[in-house]
């Protein structure tokens, strides 16, 4: 069955339709928001954030428009907004308590990933949250720099150059680290 088909069911009523389109792609959006978070239970709360706002805006959607596009969206808009928050948060917890010591950050490690799987984030920490994100979206989840471009509802070349930035970064520091991690 179609996203459009599936987006119709929904719409007249079938409260069990919207749940294929969740099946369909929770994986990439757990992987695409994780990848921004960097936390495992951080992540999980956005991306259902992000399920449940395209749930309530079915009405809103373009049927024209393709549906994992604008659902990205949605999660790339969340996990920045997110960002931000915890960043302010951040601010005020620093300026609270008195000094510039960095506020520790509860990130969720995995002891089980593979070195060369940790030194890839290690590096992927490196990049800016638009290179990040870019990268991760094509990569990971094939899209083409117009598709990323429509996303973002920003130019295709400003997309490229994004890319080309980070794989230009990214090269650099394995370059500098002599690590056997390969990127595409």
């Amino acid at each position: 069955m179609e996203d459009h088909e599936i987006i119709s069911l929904s719409k007249n009523g079938n409260k069990d339709a919207f749940g294929l389109l969740v099946r369909k792609y929770q994986t990439s959006i757990l992987s695409f928001v994780w990848s921004i978070l960097k936390d495992q239970e951080k992540a999980r709360d956005v991306a259902q954030e992000s399920f449940i706002q395209a749930f309530r805006n079915l009405d809103k959607i373009d049927p024209s428009k393709n549906f994992k596009n604008w659902l990205f969206t949605i999660a790339s808009h969340k996990s920045l907004d997110y960002l931000r928050k915890e960043k302010s948060i951040s601010r005020t917890l620093k300026n609270f308590i008195g000094h510039r010591e960095s506020v520790p950050n509860k990130k969720d490690i995995n002891q089980s990933i593979m070195p060369k799987a940790e030194k890839l984030v290690s590096l992927m920490d490196k990049l800016n949250e638009r290179e990040r994100i870019f990268l991760h979206l094509k990569i990971q989840e094939g899209y083409t720099s117009p598709e990323i471009a429509e996303i973002f509802k920003c130019a295709e070349s400003t997309v490229r150059v994004y890319l080309m930035n980070a794989r230009k970064k990214l090269q650099k520091y394995l370059k500098e680290t002599r690590n056997e991690v390969s990127i595409a």
